[in-house]
């Protein structure tokens, strides 16, 4: 679940701990590291996950595209962190674009979809 809705918003879902004041009780206290404890395993799930998909992508991309992304000028940081969502712009930009050039980026993909 957390790989698709990092994929749909484009960024890596995170979790964020709520404050706990002086007055929480032991339970909710455990309740919360019980919680904090599962949401770190999630997102080192998460990661392992999107790091995978990373290889799987690079792995089934054909020459041409490969040559793209390889030679995109972003692509080293990219390989450095296996980042999923910047190595999918750079798909996007190879498959829908000529080059440098973004202004029919839109209508090059609606004519890719209806062929």
């Amino acid at each position: 679940m957390d790989v698709q809705k990092s994929l749909k918003l484009g960024k890596v879902v995170t979790f964020t701990p709520p404050n706990l004041d002086e007055n929480t009780s032991p339970t909710q206290k455990e309740i919360w590291k019980i919680r904090a404890n599962i949401n770190i395993k999630c997102k080192e799930l998460l990661e392992a996950n999107l790091e995978a998909i990373y290889k799987v992508f690079m792995s089934i991309c054909n020459l041409v595209l490969k040559d793209q992304v390889c030679n995109h000028e972003n692509y080293e940081e990219i390989d450095n962190k296996q980042g999923m969502f910047g190595l999918l712009q750079i798909i996007k930009k190879a498959m829908y674009s000529n080059g440098d050039d973004d202004n029919h980026m839109g209508y090059n993909h609606v004519v890719a979809m209806m062929n």
